[in-house]
């Protein structure tokens, strides 16, 4: 019976439901924040929710929403947790939804890659490998801290 289980799981992937397209990182130097970006693709059937990030050259790593703050300012916000409805994607982007990534223990230059570690209610850890760009006029204009 165990073996079947077992078997069940290898075959059954559930991290396989979640996809984690075109993820990168702004560069940024030693001590200061950066921000992570992705879009998050659920195939499943059933809503999941990103909860965590990991990434070894940030002392502290938060989930991020960007808000409008009123009198023409945003401001930013930690937030618990993304929930991703099935059959859809969900994309963190500079001025939205973001992970940041702060305390960083060295330069991150153009070139870059990196390890995150994302964490789903469902679909459990998910490894990704995360090159560090530089942003785009467009990007900078639409990301104000």
């Amino acid at each position: 019976m165990n073996l079947l289980f077992a078997l069940l799981l290898v075959f059954s992937n559930p991290s396989d439901k979640i996809k984690i397209i075109d993820p990168w990182m702004r560069v940024g130097a030693q001590g200061q924040s950066t921000g992570l970006f992705f879009k998050i693709q659920n195939n499943s059937d059933k809503a999941d929710t990103l909860y965590k990030v990991e990434f070894e050259p940030a002392g502290l790593v938060q989930i991020h929403e960007t808000y409008d703050a009123g009198n023409d300012m945003m401001g930013m916000r930690e937030i618990k947790e993304i929930v991703i409805p099935a059959k859809s994607t969900f994309e963190l982007k500079p001025g939205s939804y973001h992970v940041m990534l702060m305390k960083l223990k060295q330069n991150i230059k153009k070139g870059f890659v990196g390890n995150a570690t994302l964490y789903f209610k469902k679909a459990g850890k998910i490894l990704i490998k995360v090159e560090a760009k530089e942003m785009m006029n467009k990007q900078m204009m639409e990301y104000k801290h």
